[in-house]
């Protein structure tokens, strides 16, 4: 017997909406993936920001920042505070372990992701690159929905799956234009596939939408800073004027005797238009930093009566010290990091909205001198909420970024 595929597509578009609502109120379980969060069912999943290894222990702070001898990809124009004679190559990972809780069950998981990679160094007096890939976004749910049989006294189970996301391919240029001020660019491409899928196995079908997803999309940065006295002080704002992502989507129903495939286009994933804006100051070895963010969603129609977007707005503080003792001020200081965060994400599902909150710490330990550092942080935290039904995360995070650098433009003199 053969299904037409109108049919179930216009099943799968009922099911959607079906399944926000057994999210909110039915019967659930998650199993994990790299990403498992069930907020990244929607649009393009999980953002995971433009944090290395200073900025996760500093609460995801850095717009004001200078990247020094460590990576900052917060702002495009940090870039241009490298070290003259350094190239720095650097790499991350994060482990996430997370408690799901909702009114009726608790449920824990751990995920574990790459992060980034960057190679940065300065060009001339002038002009310093950076460049690397970094996740831009995750999905990754696996929801079981056990369910009434119309008609009859009886249930069956659906599952739910998504996995993939969105990747970023960047170039960052900055700009010295004058000691005090320095201007920034970033191209990056940003590609991937998104993979939602509805499967029965009582009804012996599975119906799997693939999206896949590629655009450029430019960052523009500034940082300014002065001296008074012995402190430092930097501003530093940041731009994003948005991108609609171009969209291939191929929609393929499986039954136990046929397989039907059709293609269109998907036209609400984008990237936002956003703005930023951090102060920081520095005095010897200490410095600190505060951020303010917003990315404007709002315009962002759901078909899904219970989802409405609203503007994200985010809020983060970070500390950095030197540890105390006779390696201070030598290339064998550990620096110890400090910070919080507080963001607005750009969902409200069914009048709840949903916001992230975390606290984190770390240090930097530099081994064989001071070309080489391990950033560990540790962060805690908060996002969604119980409230409708919905599910609460509680998570606890460590993030391990191993920072290589070289002196490849130090001159070499012989005797």
């Amino acid at each position: 017997m053969s299904f037409p595929i109108d049919m179930y597509m216009k099943k799968i578009n009922n099911s959607w909406k079906l399944l926000l609502l057994f999210f909110i109120l039915g019967e659930v379980s998650l199993s994990a993936q790299i990403t498992s969060s069930p907020y990244s069912i929607f649009g393009l999943g999980t953002t995971e920001g433009n944090t290395c290894g200073v900025n996760s222990s500093m609460g995801g702070t850095g717009i004001a920042l200078l990247s020094g001898s460590m990576s900052n990809l917060q702002n495009p124009a940090s870039a241009a505070g490298l070290d003259s004679l350094l190239s720095i190559f650097e790499f991350g990972f994060s482990g996430k372990y997370t408690w799901y809780t909702n009114y009726r069950k608790h449920q824990s998981l751990f995920d574990a992701n790459f992060r980034y990679i960057n190679l940065a160094f300065r060009l001339s007096k002038r002009w310093a690159f950076s460049g690397g890939l970094t996740p831009y976004s995750s999905i990754g749910y696996n929801i079981n929905v056990v369910t009434d049989i119309e008609g009859i006294d009886a249930k069956y189970t659906k599952t739910f799956t998504g996995d993939g996301g969105v990747n970023k391919v960047f170039l960052a240029n900055a700009f010295k234009i004058t000691d005090k001020l320095s201007l920034g660019i970033n191209a990056s491409y940003l590609f991937g596939t998104i993979t939602h899928s509805e499967l029965s196995t009582d009804y012996k079908y599975s119906l799997i939408d693939k999206i896949y997803i590629s655009n450029i999309n430019l960052d523009y940065g500034l940082n300014y800073r002065i001296k008074i006295n012995e402190t430092h002080y930097f501003l530093g704002i940041t731009y994003n004027n948005g991108q609609t992502l171009k969209t291939s989507k191929a929609t393929t129903l499986i039954t136990s005797n046929s397989t039907e495939t059709t293609k269109s286009t998907v036209d609400d994933l984008r990237v936002p238009r956003s703005y930023g804006i951090g102060v920081a100051f520095q005095k010897e070895f200490v410095r600190g930093a505060l951020d303010y963010q917003t990315s404007r969603w709002s315009d962002l129609k759901f078909s899904n009566p219970l989802l409405r977007a609203r503007n994200s707005n985010r809020f983060s503080v970070g500390l950095e010290m030197p540890a105390s003792g006779n390696s201070r001020g030598t290339t064998k200081m550990i620096f110890y990091r400090f910070g919080a965060q507080y963001c607005e994400s750009y969902m409200v599902i069914d009048g709840n909205p949903i916001n992230y909150r975390s606290v984190s710490a770390g240090a930097g330990i530099p081994f064989k001198g001071y070309l080489n550092v391990v950033n560990l942080s540790l962060e805690a935290g908060q996002n969604g909420t119980t409230k409708g039904g919905l599910f609460k995360e509680t998570f606890f995070s460590i993030h391990l970024d191993l920072s290589l650098k070289d002196l490849w433009f130090r001159k070499t003199k012989y005797y």
